[in-house]
C-alpha cells in the first residue's frame, strides 16, 4: 500500500482524491470513495446552494470518513457555497 504525507494530511488511507465532477459526484459516489479510504469530493458545479447543502448533509450523514466538496469559480453562486463549506465545516475544499 502507498502511503503519503497527503494521506495524514486529509486523514485517508490511499492517497487518491476523486474528482470534483458536477453532477456526477454525488452523495452516493462521495460516500463510497470515502468509505473505501480515498477522499471522495462533492461536485458543486453550478448547483444551487441549497442542493449542494442537502449533499453535504447527506455526505455527513452516510460517513465519519474525511470529503470535500469543489467549487467551480465560474459558479454563480461562489459565495454562498463558500458560506456553506464554512458553516457546514466541509472538511477539504478544493477549487477550479
Amino acid at each position: 500500500m502507498i502511503r503519503t504525507p497527503l494521506c495524514d494530511l486529509l486523514g485517508i488511507q490511499h492517497p487518491i482524491l476523486q474528482g470534483g465532477m458536477a453532477w456526477v459526484s454525488t452523495p452516493e459516489l462521495v460516500v463510497a470513495v470515502s468509505e473505501a479510504g480515498a477522499l471522495g469530493i462533492i461536485g458543486a458545479g453550478n448547483a444551487p446552494p441549497d442542493l449542494i447543502e442537502t449533499y453535504v448533509r447527506q455526505v455527513k450523514e452516510r460517513t465519519r470518513k474525511p470529503y470535500g466538496l469543489n467549487i467551480p469559480m465560474f459558479s454563480p453562486f461562489v459565495q454562498d457555497v463558500v458560506n456553506l463549506c464554512v458553516r457546514e465545516r466541509v472538511p477539504v475544499v478544493t477549487t477550479g
